[in-house]
């Protein structure tokens, strides 16, 4: 199926050289052959990333930022060039260790999803928290406190996961799916884009799906618990979706 059709890939630096370089290495080693993706790199910093050789993708674009755009504006204007089919999300920080693409796009279809994500682990092959229930304020606070333990989704009788929203480090979907919904609110500042993305999806009827019989490995950052700020940039984020006419027609939807 992959053969058929194009892939555009976005993906964001944020001075992530060193990661995206590692990114694209297993990615080639893992999804041959490669010219059926075009790739779309974002440097948000203008000094980060070298020029790529683009003989291995069906293109290969790398935007350079005047100024730090926030990730929602980055990645809508990468899709406002993709050419692909399909359009899918990538964090800098992943590794791929086997094949995945093929595997997605045989289940979106099959299963009627609209936006699909494979189960995300660490080094040691642990489930991270990369697809949870709808956030609540209390929710958001209890995260912080000790003793809090992720308690991830449970498959349904067919193995898949139906989470209500899905972190955008790893999202793929068809093209039409993103234009749809117009993209990501770009409002949003790094925190909560993915929330509401996933939310208004919902809204709309669309499904999400969670396919954890393919995986990929992310080496997670957690800037927002170690700089004020991040901290601050989630806390404005967090504040924005709960007062948002989505968030108060998701509620009601429930």
């Amino acid at each position: 199926m992959i053969g058929e059709h194009l892939i555009s890939l976005s993906v964001v630096s944020h001075g992530n050289a060193k990661q995206i370089s590692h990114l694209l290495a297993s990615f080639q080693k893992q999804e041959q052959p490669t010219t059926r993706f075009q790739l779309i790199i974002t440097d948000n910093l203008n000094n980060d990333l070298p020029n790529f050789d683009p003989a291995p993708w069906a293109s290969l674009y790398i935007l350079r930022n005047d100024q730090q755009l926030g990730f929602a504006q980055n990645h809508n204007n990468a899709f406002k060039i993709s050419e692909g089919s399909y359009f899918a999300i990538l964090n800098p920080d992943l590794i791929f260790e086997r094949p995945v693409f093929e595997q997605l796009i045989t289940s979106l279809h099959k299963h009627q999803a609209d936006v699909i994500a494979p189960k995300i682990v660490d080094e040691n092959g642990t489930a991270q928290d990369s697809f949870r229930a709808m956030p609540s304020p209390f929710e958001i606070i209890r995260r912080r406190l000790p003793g809090y333990k992720f308690s991830p989704y449970q498959p349904d009788h067919a193995g898949l996961i139906h989470p209500d929203w899905i972190a955008g480090m790893f999202w793929l979907m068809k093209a039409d799916v993103y234009l749809h919904l117009g993209g990501m609110d770009e409002k949003y500042r790094l925190y909560f884009e993915d929330v509401d993305f996933c939310t208004r999806a919902r809204l709309k009827g669309m499904k999400l799906l969670v396919d954890p019989q393919i995986q990929v490995r992310h080496d997670a950052q957690r800037s927002s618990r170690r700089k004020l700020y991040y901290l601050f940039l989630h806390t404005q984020s967090a504040l924005r979706f709960f007062t948002s006419p989505v968030y108060r027609q998701a509620l009601h939807q429930k």
